[in-house]
């Protein structure tokens, strides 16, 4: 709180020249009473075993008891400006440096104030109820100060978490940026020697009689060349992303022809793959291939964690100006912490794979202004939702961050 807004406090209050006067006057009145306040504020409160874990052993308590008299006598100096505001926002700040919670500040109020205004009937005054009032606006005054430096000291942890943060996810892009040129530069040196090394292996193999023994090694040389091409693949898409071209097109048939290209597949026939939807869908806006490859990759991903014979269900629909692609697998889902980093570049859970898939995903959702949305629990399955505008809300021929 700046002295501009306790002026500005002050106004709202209604604390005026006459109420510093009254305040002033009351000094002589209740300065002998002071130290009973304080001790009946600290037998108060130090009743509830909370407050006494807060303020600690009995040579912080007597510590305490010097700074409430002090703040009690200062109370009634009758000027209420810049130094008496600074002098109390620094009291604030203390009691946040100790920890001492929030509502402590409402029970501590409760206490003075009833202390004091049983001395201020008890005494001699003509009118006690003026004198009341202005002590009750000061001392919300007194609190507003207080709340001030918590609200303060807040905002400042706030402002250093988002800091640290930032700084936190600023070096991880770059981080990210460099690896990514670096797949980048790795990817395309290697795939075209690997292009040739698989064409010449084909042509040795086919050169073998059938009951050559030699085939199969051959074979199985061909089918780990082809998982390293789908990595250089993975890499090349992620470093480079394609271009999102926006056309008229229909969920049906990016899931049929999905499940067209994976029912056919050794691991796709391990589970019973379903598919919920209308058979007559609205046009939608997008880039039919990047939303086939979304749900190709949510397919096999669903497909991996699931156990044989389980249900994989996909499920498609347009509603409030979104179209929704969803897979639901019951496999071994995920914990919280996997969860929270599943759509990490290069962060995976399986003996291989780049890890780049469901980043890939978030990619091309947010290129087409959606989001990518995980649900899972672990042994309960997981549920990965696409979830983008289905009309008038991309850019056309967009490439994707």
């Amino acid at each position: 709180m700046s002295i501009a807004i306790f002026d500005e406090l002050k106004n709202y209050v209604g604390f005026d020249e006459n109420d510093e006067l009254r305040m002033k006057s009351l000094g002589p009145v209740v300065s002998p009473c002071l130290p009973e306040v304080v001790d009946r504020f600290y037998e108060t409160i130090l009743r509830h075993p909370g407050a006494r874990v807060v303020f600690g052993d009995v040579a912080q308590v007597r510590r305490l008891r010097v700074s409430l008299l002090d703040w009690l006598q200062t109370l009634f100096c009758g000027r209420y400006d810049a130094e008496y505001y600074q002098k109390r926002s620094a009291i604030g700040r203390v009691h946040v440096r100790v920890g001492l919670p929030q509502h402590y500040m409402f029970g501590a109020m409760e206490i003075i104030w009833q202390s004091l205004k049983e001395i201020i009937y008890a005494a001699d005054i003509a009118n006690p109820r003026e004198e009341l009032a202005s002590l009750h606006k000061l001392l919300s005054l007194e609190l507003g100060i207080m709340l001030e430096a918590y609200k303060e000291s807040y905002s400042e942890e706030i402002r250093r978490i988002e800091r640290e943060s930032m700084h936190e996810r600023l070096t991880r892009a770059e981080h990210l940026a460099e690896i990514g040129q670096l797949a980048a530069s790795l990817a395309h040196e290697i795939k075209n020697p690997l292009a040739g090394i698989s064409g010449a292996i084909q042509v040795l193999r086919d050169g073998l009689a059938r009951d050559d023994g030699r085939r199969s090694v051959l074979d199985e040389v061909l089918r780990h060349i082809a998982r390293l091409d789908n990595t250089v693949k993975d890499l090349l898409v992620y470093a480079r992303p394609k271009p999102v071209r926006v056309r008229e097109c229909e969920l049906n048939r990016v899931v049929e022809r999905v499940l067209t290209l994976i029912r056919e597949s050794p691991d796709a026939k391990r589970v019973v793959i379903e598919y919920i939807g209308d058979r007559h869908f609205p046009m939608i806006a997008a880039d039919e291939n990047l939303l086939e490859d979304v749900l190709l990759n949510l397919l096999q991903n669903a497909i991996h964690a699931s156990p044989p014979g389980a249900r994989v269900i996909i499920t498609a629909r347009v509603a409030d100006g979104f179209a929704e692609l969803a897979v639901e697998d019951f496999g071994h889902g995920m914990d919280e912490a996997v969860q929270r980093r599943a759509m990490e570049p290069f962060f995976t859970t399986k003996a291989r794979g780049t890890g780049l898939g469901l980043s890939i995903c978030q990619q091309i959702a947010a290129a087409h202004g959606g989001v990518l949305h995980i649900q899972s629990r672990p042994g309960a399955g997981t549920t990965v939702t696409l979830r983008v505008p289905s009309r008038g809300n991309q850019e056309r021929d967009r490439v994707s961050p």
